[in-house]
Protein backbone atom coordinates (compact mmCIF):
# COMPACT_ATOMS: atom_id res chain seq x y z
CA UNK A 1 0.00 0.00 0.00
CA UNK A 2 2.74 2.26 1.04
CA UNK A 3 4.40 1.59 -2.66
CA UNK A 4 1.19 2.19 -4.28
CA UNK A 5 0.45 5.72 -2.71
CA UNK A 6 3.92 6.76 -3.14
CA UNK A 7 3.30 5.72 -7.17
CA UNK A 8 0.27 7.85 -7.49
CA UNK A 9 1.82 10.98 -5.53
CA UNK A 10 4.56 10.73 -7.99
CA UNK A 11 2.31 10.20 -11.05
CA UNK A 12 0.13 13.22 -10.16
CA UNK A 13 3.00 15.22 -9.95
CA UNK A 14 4.05 14.07 -13.19
CA UNK A 15 0.86 15.17 -14.67
CA UNK A 16 0.77 18.35 -12.93
CA UNK A 17 -2.59 17.41 -11.11
CA UNK A 18 -1.47 16.84 -7.55
CA UNK A 19 -3.06 20.94 -6.90
CA UNK A 20 -6.23 19.47 -8.24
CA UNK A 21 -6.42 16.86 -5.53
CA UNK A 22 -6.89 16.95 -1.47
CA UNK A 23 -6.67 13.24 -1.16
CA UNK A 24 -6.51 9.92 -2.72
CA UNK A 25 -7.69 6.99 -1.08
CA UNK A 26 -6.63 3.43 -2.31
CA UNK A 27 -8.57 0.02 -1.85
CA UNK A 28 -7.81 -3.69 -3.05
CA UNK A 29 -9.31 -6.02 -5.33
CA UNK A 30 -8.49 -9.48 -6.14
CA UNK A 31 -8.68 -8.78 -9.98
CA UNK A 32 -6.56 -6.80 -12.23
CA UNK A 33 -10.25 -6.36 -14.37
CA UNK A 34 -12.22 -4.68 -11.57
CA UNK A 35 -9.13 -1.69 -11.21
CA UNK A 36 -10.70 2.04 -11.86
CA UNK A 37 -11.08 4.96 -10.63
CA UNK A 38 -13.85 7.62 -8.82
CA UNK A 39 -13.49 11.05 -8.08
CA UNK A 40 -15.90 12.96 -5.69
CA UNK A 41 -15.75 16.38 -6.78
CA UNK A 42 -15.65 19.21 -3.85
CA UNK A 43 -16.06 22.86 -4.41
CA UNK A 44 -12.35 23.84 -4.94
CA UNK A 45 -10.83 19.96 -5.32
CA UNK A 46 -11.23 16.40 -5.91
CA UNK A 47 -11.37 13.61 -3.78
CA UNK A 48 -9.85 10.33 -5.34
CA UNK A 49 -10.21 6.70 -4.99
CA UNK A 50 -8.23 4.16 -7.58
CA UNK A 51 -9.26 0.63 -7.25
CA UNK A 52 -5.81 -1.81 -8.01
CA UNK A 53 -5.18 -5.28 -7.81
CA UNK A 54 -3.22 -6.86 -4.75
CA UNK A 55 -0.44 -7.78 -6.92
CA UNK A 56 2.73 -5.97 -7.75
CA UNK A 57 3.24 -7.09 -11.58
CA UNK A 58 3.15 -3.46 -13.96
CA UNK A 59 1.92 -1.50 -10.34
CA UNK A 60 3.36 2.12 -12.26
CA UNK A 61 1.48 1.17 -15.50
CA UNK A 62 -1.90 -0.55 -13.80
CA UNK A 63 -1.80 3.34 -11.56
CA UNK A 64 -0.43 5.42 -14.27
CA UNK A 65 -3.54 4.74 -16.69
CA UNK A 66 -5.99 4.92 -14.19
CA UNK A 67 -4.35 8.90 -13.20
CA UNK A 68 -5.26 9.39 -17.09
CA UNK A 69 -8.72 8.94 -17.04
CA UNK A 70 -8.68 11.91 -13.66
CA UNK A 71 -6.08 13.69 -16.14
CA UNK A 72 -8.57 13.90 -18.84
CA UNK A 73 -11.60 14.74 -16.86
CA UNK A 74 -9.26 17.91 -15.42
CA UNK A 75 -8.37 18.41 -19.13
CA UNK A 76 -10.46 21.21 -20.25
CA UNK A 77 -9.71 20.74 -23.95
CA UNK A 78 -10.63 17.29 -23.29
CA UNK A 79 -14.19 18.70 -22.82
CA UNK A 80 -15.47 15.84 -20.48
CA UNK A 81 -19.10 16.20 -20.28
CA UNK A 82 -20.78 12.81 -19.10
CA UNK A 83 -24.22 13.50 -19.97
CA UNK A 84 -23.39 13.52 -23.44
CA UNK A 85 -22.25 9.30 -23.08
CA UNK A 86 -24.66 6.63 -23.62
CA UNK A 87 -26.78 5.52 -20.89
CA UNK A 88 -25.66 2.88 -19.62
CA UNK A 89 -29.28 1.13 -18.54
CA UNK A 90 -30.90 2.52 -21.85
CA UNK A 91 -28.23 1.50 -24.06
CA UNK A 92 -25.59 -0.64 -22.11
CA UNK A 93 -24.10 -2.20 -25.46
CA UNK A 94 -23.23 1.28 -26.14
CA UNK A 95 -22.25 2.31 -22.67
CA UNK A 96 -19.99 -0.54 -23.21
CA UNK A 97 -18.20 0.83 -26.60
CA UNK A 98 -18.01 3.88 -24.96
CA UNK A 99 -15.68 3.12 -22.21
CA UNK A 100 -13.66 0.51 -24.95
CA UNK A 101 -13.05 3.32 -26.60
CA UNK A 102 -11.99 5.76 -24.10
CA UNK A 103 -9.72 2.91 -22.50
CA UNK A 104 -7.91 2.89 -26.11
CA UNK A 105 -7.10 6.38 -25.89
CA UNK A 106 -5.68 5.88 -22.29
CA UNK A 107 -3.64 2.39 -22.76
CA UNK A 108 -2.69 3.69 -26.35
CA UNK A 109 -0.95 6.70 -24.33
CA UNK A 110 0.66 4.46 -22.11
CA UNK A 111 2.27 2.38 -24.57
CA UNK A 112 3.34 4.86 -26.37
CA UNK A 113 5.20 6.53 -23.41
CA UNK A 114 6.72 2.91 -22.66
CA UNK A 115 5.30 2.37 -19.66
CA UNK A 116 4.81 -1.59 -18.91
CA UNK A 117 1.01 -2.56 -18.24
CA UNK A 118 -1.31 -5.21 -19.21
CA UNK A 119 -3.22 -3.28 -21.07
CA UNK A 120 -1.26 -3.23 -24.04
CA UNK A 121 -2.29 -2.91 -28.33
CA UNK A 122 -2.32 -6.83 -28.37
CA UNK A 123 -4.44 -7.33 -25.20
CA UNK A 124 -6.74 -4.42 -26.22
CA UNK A 125 -7.43 -5.54 -29.93
CA UNK A 126 -8.29 -8.67 -28.80
CA UNK A 127 -11.07 -7.49 -26.35
CA UNK A 128 -12.22 -5.04 -29.12
CA UNK A 129 -12.49 -8.00 -32.34
CA UNK A 130 -14.59 -9.96 -29.40
CA UNK A 131 -16.79 -7.43 -28.80
CA UNK A 132 -17.26 -6.07 -32.03
CA UNK A 133 -19.19 -9.00 -33.45
CA UNK A 134 -20.81 -7.45 -36.45
CA UNK A 135 -17.71 -6.32 -38.02
CA UNK A 136 -15.61 -9.20 -39.56
CA UNK A 137 -12.26 -9.82 -37.82
CA UNK A 138 -10.25 -7.55 -40.93
CA UNK A 139 -12.77 -5.08 -40.39
CA UNK A 140 -12.45 -4.76 -35.80
CA UNK A 141 -9.13 -4.95 -36.67
CA UNK A 142 -8.87 -1.97 -38.89
CA UNK A 143 -11.18 0.15 -37.24
CA UNK A 144 -9.20 -0.04 -33.71
CA UNK A 145 -5.55 -0.02 -35.49
CA UNK A 146 -6.87 3.36 -36.23
CA UNK A 147 -8.52 4.69 -32.72
CA UNK A 148 -5.05 3.44 -31.05
CA UNK A 149 -3.17 5.09 -33.89
CA UNK A 150 -5.51 8.10 -33.01
CA UNK A 151 -3.42 10.94 -30.83
CA UNK A 152 -5.84 12.99 -29.01
CA UNK A 153 -9.43 12.78 -28.71
CA UNK A 154 -12.45 14.84 -27.08
CA UNK A 155 -14.89 13.44 -25.19
CA UNK A 156 -17.84 14.61 -27.81
CA UNK A 157 -15.22 12.24 -29.96
CA UNK A 158 -15.37 9.87 -28.38
CA UNK A 159 -19.45 9.70 -28.17
CA UNK A 160 -19.60 10.88 -31.88
CA UNK A 161 -17.21 6.99 -32.56
CA UNK A 162 -19.31 4.87 -30.19
CA UNK A 163 -22.24 5.58 -32.33
CA UNK A 164 -20.51 5.93 -35.70
CA UNK A 165 -17.86 3.89 -35.47
CA UNK A 166 -18.05 2.56 -38.82
CA UNK A 167 -16.31 5.94 -40.14
CA UNK A 168 -13.11 4.41 -39.53
CA UNK A 169 -13.92 2.04 -41.84
CA UNK A 170 -12.24 2.40 -45.83
CA UNK A 171 -14.99 1.98 -48.47
CA UNK A 172 -16.09 -1.76 -48.13
CA UNK A 173 -15.25 -4.13 -50.98
CA UNK A 174 -18.25 -5.05 -52.23
CA UNK A 175 -19.62 -8.33 -50.77
CA UNK A 176 -17.74 -8.03 -47.73
CA UNK A 177 -21.10 -8.03 -46.09
CA UNK A 178 -21.72 -11.78 -46.87
CA UNK A 179 -17.83 -12.78 -45.50
CA UNK A 180 -17.90 -15.90 -43.36
CA UNK A 181 -16.34 -14.07 -40.32
CA UNK A 182 -19.61 -12.08 -40.00
CA UNK A 183 -21.67 -15.40 -40.08
CA UNK A 184 -19.50 -16.86 -37.22
CA UNK A 185 -19.73 -13.73 -35.05
CA UNK A 186 -23.48 -13.83 -35.24
CA UNK A 187 -23.20 -17.56 -33.77
CA UNK A 188 -20.55 -16.53 -31.05
CA UNK A 189 -23.33 -14.25 -29.75
CA UNK A 190 -23.96 -16.95 -27.82
CA UNK A 191 -21.78 -19.86 -26.12
CA UNK A 192 -21.40 -22.68 -28.41
CA UNK A 193 -18.35 -24.57 -27.22
CA UNK A 194 -19.49 -27.72 -28.51
CA UNK A 195 -18.63 -26.19 -32.12
CA UNK A 196 -15.21 -25.99 -31.56
CA UNK A 197 -14.36 -29.14 -30.11
CA UNK A 198 -16.54 -30.63 -33.24
CA UNK A 199 -13.70 -29.17 -35.83
CA UNK A 200 -11.62 -32.57 -34.08
CA UNK A 201 -12.25 -35.45 -36.76
CA UNK A 202 -11.01 -38.12 -34.47
CA UNK A 203 -14.41 -38.63 -31.89
CA UNK A 204 -12.15 -40.09 -29.22
CA UNK A 205 -10.18 -36.58 -28.97
CA UNK A 206 -13.09 -34.76 -29.10
CA UNK A 207 -14.24 -36.58 -26.19
CA UNK A 208 -10.45 -36.08 -24.85
CA UNK A 209 -11.02 -32.54 -25.46
CA UNK A 210 -14.46 -32.36 -23.51
CA UNK A 211 -12.62 -34.59 -20.46
CA UNK A 212 -10.26 -31.87 -20.20
CA UNK A 213 -13.09 -29.41 -20.24
CA UNK A 214 -15.07 -30.95 -17.66
CA UNK A 215 -11.62 -31.54 -15.47
CA UNK A 216 -10.82 -27.87 -15.68
CA UNK A 217 -14.51 -26.87 -14.32
CA UNK A 218 -14.55 -29.07 -11.79
CA UNK A 219 -11.48 -28.90 -10.42
CA UNK A 220 -10.67 -25.59 -10.90
CA UNK A 221 -13.20 -23.85 -8.71
CA UNK A 222 -15.23 -20.68 -9.73
CA UNK A 223 -14.16 -20.24 -13.34
CA UNK A 224 -16.15 -20.79 -16.44
CA UNK A 225 -16.06 -21.32 -19.87
CA UNK A 226 -16.98 -19.61 -22.96
CA UNK A 227 -16.56 -19.23 -26.71
CA UNK A 228 -14.81 -17.04 -28.41
CA UNK A 229 -14.13 -16.10 -32.53
CA UNK A 230 -11.22 -18.63 -32.19
CA UNK A 231 -11.92 -20.84 -29.65
CA UNK A 232 -12.76 -21.96 -26.10
CA UNK A 233 -11.74 -19.66 -23.33
CA UNK A 234 -11.24 -21.06 -19.46
CA UNK A 235 -12.07 -17.62 -17.34
CA UNK A 236 -11.21 -16.89 -14.02
CA UNK A 237 -12.02 -13.53 -12.31
CA UNK A 238 -12.48 -11.66 -15.26
CA UNK A 239 -8.62 -13.26 -16.83
CA UNK A 240 -8.40 -15.59 -19.07
CA UNK A 241 -6.32 -18.63 -17.69
CA UNK A 242 -6.47 -20.77 -20.29
CA UNK A 243 -7.26 -21.59 -23.91
CA UNK A 244 -8.19 -23.95 -26.11
CA UNK A 245 -8.13 -23.83 -29.78
CA UNK A 246 -9.19 -27.51 -31.42
CA UNK A 247 -8.80 -27.75 -35.44
CA UNK A 248 -9.55 -30.00 -38.36
CA UNK A 249 -6.01 -31.20 -38.33
CA UNK A 250 -6.80 -32.89 -35.22
CA UNK A 251 -4.36 -31.07 -33.16
CA UNK A 252 -5.78 -28.92 -29.73
CA UNK A 253 -3.59 -26.02 -29.30
CA UNK A 254 -4.00 -24.95 -25.50
CA UNK A 255 -2.55 -22.31 -24.29
CA UNK A 256 -2.20 -21.65 -20.68
CA UNK A 257 -0.89 -18.73 -18.54
CA UNK A 258 2.11 -19.14 -16.32
CA UNK A 259 2.36 -16.86 -13.76
CA UNK A 260 6.23 -17.62 -12.80
CA UNK A 261 6.93 -16.40 -16.34
CA UNK A 262 4.10 -13.78 -16.45
CA UNK A 263 3.11 -14.95 -19.94
CA UNK A 264 1.45 -17.54 -21.83
CA UNK A 265 3.00 -21.04 -22.93
CA UNK A 266 1.37 -22.89 -25.67
CA UNK A 267 1.31 -26.17 -25.79
CA UNK A 268 0.12 -28.56 -29.11
CA UNK A 269 -1.85 -31.23 -27.79
CA UNK A 270 -3.08 -34.68 -29.82
CA UNK A 271 -4.32 -38.07 -30.01
CA UNK A 272 -1.53 -39.26 -28.63
CA UNK A 273 -1.07 -36.81 -25.51
CA UNK A 274 -1.29 -37.99 -22.00
CA UNK A 275 -4.64 -36.28 -20.83
CA UNK A 276 -3.91 -37.02 -17.59
CA UNK A 277 -0.40 -35.33 -17.66
CA UNK A 278 -1.97 -32.42 -19.45
CA UNK A 279 -4.91 -32.05 -16.65
CA UNK A 280 -2.33 -32.36 -13.87
CA UNK A 281 -0.40 -29.25 -15.48
CA UNK A 282 -3.61 -27.01 -16.03
CA UNK A 283 -4.28 -27.81 -12.00
CA UNK A 284 -0.94 -26.58 -10.94
CA UNK A 285 -1.25 -23.77 -13.31
CA UNK A 286 -4.66 -22.59 -11.99
CA UNK A 287 -3.35 -23.21 -8.63
CA UNK A 288 -0.85 -20.57 -8.98
CA UNK A 289 -2.81 -17.69 -10.21
CA UNK A 290 -2.30 -14.70 -7.30
CA UNK A 291 -6.39 -14.14 -7.01
CA UNK A 292 -6.79 -17.55 -6.58
CA UNK A 293 -5.04 -17.43 -3.04
CA UNK A 294 -7.41 -14.29 -1.93
CA UNK A 295 -10.72 -16.95 -1.45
Amino acid sequence: MDDANKIANEITNSLEIAHFIRNIYIENTNSPWNEKSLIKRKKDYLDVKITIWEDDRFLYGRIYRLFLYIYDVLNPHFQYKPQIAPDENKEPEMKDRHNRIWSIYVDSRVERKGIETFYDNFLRKNIFIDAEKQFTWAEANEIFQKLWGKDAYTYPEITDYTYNIDKFMDIPIPGTSDLFEKEINKSLLEPYVQKHIDKLPSAAFRDSAKELLNFTAYNCKDVYIESSYFGISVIYQKMVIFEMIPTMENILFLTIFNTVSNAYETHIINENSNITEVQKHIKEMYDKVPVHSHF
